[in-house]
C-alpha cells in the first residue's frame, strides 16, 4: 500500500510540473493546437491520478474494516476454542466416572445437579463464587420429600413378617431347661412351649435350640420360663469357644439371630454390597435355610435396634478435642413407586470420621448446611473439610478449627493437567507432591506431633509460600490477557487462594493429616 501511494505522488508531482512548465513564458516549438492537446492530456493525467486517489482512500478505508473484522473473528474462534478445551476436558472426565453417565440416564428428573458427577457439582460450586446454590438446596429437599413417599408404597409386603421356623441350619445344639431348678425356684411345671431357635455365625452358622417350659408362679400366673443346667455344656453334642455366651439367648429383638450374626449380615450388605439374594445363597452352602424377605428383615429390625447406639456413638465421635474428617458425596437410590414404577433418586450421604476414638458415622440427608450444622453444633476440636459453603460456619466457632483438604486442590490441579491439557498445572502438582513427601517421612519415621509441626514448619511452608506466591502471579496475569489459562485451572486457582488459610492450618496441628482420605 505504501508502494502505490509513493507512485501516485510521483505522477501528480510530475503531471504538476508538465502543466507549471507549459504556463510558463518559455518559448516552445509547439504550436497553440499541439499544446491544447498536450494540457488537455494532462489535465486529463490529474483527473485520474485523483480518482485513483479516492479510490485508494476508500480501499484503505475497507481493509481497516476488514482487519477490525478478522481480529473480532479471531477472538471469537479464540473463545469457542476454550468452549472446546473445556468441553473435552469435561469429557474426559466423565468417561472415568462410570457412575456419573448412569445417573444422567436414571437420576429424578427434578433434581438440580442431573447427571453430575460430584466433581462437576463442586466445579458450579466453584463458579458461583465458591456458594451454595439455592437451587441445589432445595432440589435436595423436594427430592428427600418425594423418596419418603416412594418408600412406603401402599401394599408393600417387606415388614411383613416371614415364618422364622423355616430356618435350619446343619448344626443344631439343643439346651434343655432344669425342671429340678424350676422346682427348686417354687415354679409349677406345666408342658414344653414352642422352642426359641437362636443363629449364630461363627466358622459356620451354629443353631442353639433352647426348650423353654410352660410355667405358673406361685401367684397362679403363667407364663414361658428357661434355666440352664448345670451339666448341659458338657451333653452338647457341638462344642465352642467360650460356650458359656450359649447358656442363655441373646438374640437382636424380633429377630432369631444373636447380634454377632445381624451385625454380620449388616457388614455384607453396607460394607460388601452382598444382596439378600446372594446372601441366602451363601447362607445354603454353609447349610443353613433361610429366604431373603427374612434376611431382609432381620436388617430391618437390626436397624431399628442400633437406633438406641446412635447418641452414644454420636458422643465418642464428636469427643472435645480430638479431629474430625468429614466429606459429603452423593448415591444414586433405588425407588419403588406405590404403582410399581422403579425411579433412581439422588441421596447425600455425610461421611464423619474420628481417628481417635475410632468411629466412622454415616448421616444421610439433603446438602443442605443446615443437616451437618444441627448434627456438629458447636463442636469443639479440629474439623477436617473439603471447601463446600456448608462447613464456613465453623471458621466463626471460637473453640473450632476449621483445617480445609489438600487432596480436593490436588484433585482439580490434575483434572487441569490431565483433562484439559493445561501445561501451567503440571508445576502446582509437582510442589503439592512435596507436601505429601513430608507427611509420608511423618508416618515412616514416626515422628510426635510437636516433631511433625517443626518439620512442616521447615519442609513445608516454603513451599507452601512458593505455591501461593505461583497462584497469584498467574490470576493477576490472566486478569491483565498476558496468559491463557484454561477453565479448570482457573478454578483451581481460585479455590486454592480463597480458602488459603484453611488450607495452611494443618502445619500448625501435628495432630492433623494433609487430607480426609482417612
Amino acid at each position: 500500500m505504501a508502494e502505490i501511494h509513493t507512485d501516485i505522488d510521483r505522477m501528480i508531482m510530475q503531471a504538476q510540473y508538465l502543466l507549471a512548465m507549459n504556463q510558463s513564458p518559455v518559448d516552445t516549438d509547439m504550436t497553440d493546437m499541439e499544446r491544447k492537446q498536450y494540457q488537455d492530456q494532462i489535465k486529463e493525467l490529474i483527473q485520474t491520478v485523483k480518482t485513483l486517489l479516492d479510490a485508494n482512500v476508500t480501499l484503505g478505508e475497507k481493509q481497516k474494516e476488514a482487519e477490525a473484522k478478522a481480529q473480532k473473528s479471531d477472538a471469537r474462534i479464540a473463545e469457542l476454542q476454550a468452549q472446546v478445551d473445556k468441553l473435552n476436558g469435561e469429557l474426559q472426565a466423565r468417561r472415568r466416572k462410570i457412575h456419573g453417565k448412569n445417573s444422567e440416564k436414571k437420576s429424578g428428573a427434578k433434581s438440580g445437579d442431573k447427571g453430575k458427577t460430584k466433581d462437576e457439582a463442586e466445579d458450579d460450586y466453584i463458579n458461583n463464587g465458591c456458594q451454595q446454590s439455592k437451587e441445589s438446596e432445595e432440589s435436595s429437599d423436594e427430592e428427600s420429600d418425594e423418596s419418603s413417599e416412594a418408600t412406603n408404597p401402599k401394599g408393600d409386603l417387606s415388614k411383613r413378617p416371614d415364618h422364622y421356623n423355616t430356618m435350619q441350619a446343619e448344626t443344631c445344639v439343643v439346651h434343655e431347661c432344669d425342671l429340678e431348678k424350676v422346682k427348686a425356684m417354687g415354679l409349677t411345671f406345666l408342658r414344653y412351649t414352642r422352642p426359641v431357635d437362636q443363629f449364630d455365625r461363627i466358622s459356620m452358622i451354629r443353631q442353639d435350640r433352647y426348650r423353654y417350659v410352660w410355667v405358673r408362679d406361685k401367684e397362679g400366673k403363667e407364663f414361658a420360663f428357661f434355666i440352664p443346667m448345670d451339666k448341659d455344656v458338657e451333653q452338647r453334642s457341638c462344642k465352642f469357644v467360650d460356650e458359656s455366651k450359649y447358656d442363655m439367648p441373646t438374640v437382636v429383638p424380633h429377630t432369631s439371630g444373636t447380634s454377632s450374626m445381624v451385625s454380620d449380615l449388616v457388614v455384607n450388605r453396607f460394607q460388601y454390597a452382598i444382596t439378600s439374594g446372594r446372601e441366602m445363597y451363601r447362607m445354603i452352602n454353609e447349610k443353613m435355610k433361610m429366604s431373603k424377605m427374612s434376611i431382609f428383615n432381620w436388617l430391618r429390625h437390626g436397624a431399628e435396634f442400633l437406633e438406641n447406639c446412635l447418641e452414644t456413638i454420636k458422643t465418642w465421635l464428636l469427643k472435645p478435642g480430638t479431629t474430625i474428617y468429614c466429606d459429603e458425596s452423593w448415591v444414586d437410590t433405588k425407588v419403588t413407586e406405590a404403582n410399581g414404577e422403579v425411579h433412581y433418586r439422588r441421596r447425600y450421604m455425610w461421611v464423619i470420621v474420628n481417628l481417635t476414638t475410632k468411629v466412622c458415622y454415616y448421616l444421610y440427608g439433603s446438602r443442605r448446611q443446615e443437616v451437618i450444622k444441627e448434627f456438629l453444633g458447636d463442636f469443639k476440636g479440629t474439623l477436617m473439610t473439603d471447601a463446600y459453603a456448608a462447613y464456613l460456619y465453623f471458621n466463626k466457632l471460637k473453640d473450632c478449627t476449621h483445617v480445609c483438604c489438600w487432596s480436593h486442590v490436588r484433585r482439580l490441579f490434575v483434572s487441569a493437567s490431565r483433562d484439559y491439557k493445561d501445561t501451567l498445572a503440571q508445576a502446582f502438582i509437582d510442589l503439592i507432591g512435596i507436601l505429601y513427601k513430608v507427611e509420608v517421612e511423618n508416618q515412616v519415621l514416626g515422628r510426635t506431633e510437636k516433631e511433625i509441626v517443626k518439620h512442616r514448619g521447615e519442609e513445608s511452608l516454603p513451599v507452601l509460600h512458593d505455591i501461593y506466591q505461583q497462584a497469584t502471579a498467574l490470576l493477576k496475569q490472566f486478569e491483565k490477557n498476558e496468559i491463557k489459562l484454561s477453565a479448570k485451572l482457573q478454578q483451581a486457582l481460585i479455590y486454592m487462594t480463597k480458602h488459603w488459610e484453611e488450607l495452611m492450618a494443618y502445619t500448625k496441628i501435628g495432630s492433623v493429616l494433609i487430607d480426609n482420605n482417612c
